[in-house]
C-alpha cells in the first residue's frame, strides 16, 4: 500500500509557514494578518507557486488565511500531470 506524499514545493512551503506560525506565537511577528498582508508572503507564495509548477503541477492555487487561534493558515489546490487534483487547507503549528 502506498502512501500520499505531497510534491516537494509544497512540503517545503508547509514548513515556512510552520516557521511564520511559531514566529507568531514567540511574538516576533505581531499578528496573522500582519503576516498575511507583508510583501515577505506574497513573495513566498509567488515562489511556491513557481515551484510547485516546476514539479509538474498546474491549476495552482495558494492562499494564506488567518485562521482560528491568530495563526496562518493555507488553502491550496492544484492538479497533477495524470489530471488527480489535490486541494485542502492546512495551519502547520507547533500543538
Amino acid at each position: 500500500m502506498s502512501t500520499f506524499r505531497h510534491l516537494d514545493g509544497m512540503t517545503a512551503l508547509l514548513s515556512e509557514l510552520y516557521e511564520i506560525n511559531c514566529r507568531v506565537e514567540c511574538g516576533d511577528i505581531v499578528s496573522a494578518k500582519a503576516a498575511i498582508a507583508s510583501t515577505r508572503m506574497k513573495k513566498l507564495l509567488h515562489h511556491y507557486h513557481e515551484a510547485l509548477s516546476e514539479d509538474g503541477a498546474s491549476k495552482i492555487s495558494l492562499q494564506a488565511y488567518a485562521a482560528a487561534g491568530g495563526w496562518v493558515g493555507i488553502t491550496y489546490s492544484y492538479q497533477l500531470s495524470d489530471g488527480f487534483v489535490i486541494s485542502g487547507s492546512q495551519t502547520p503549528r507547533r500543538v
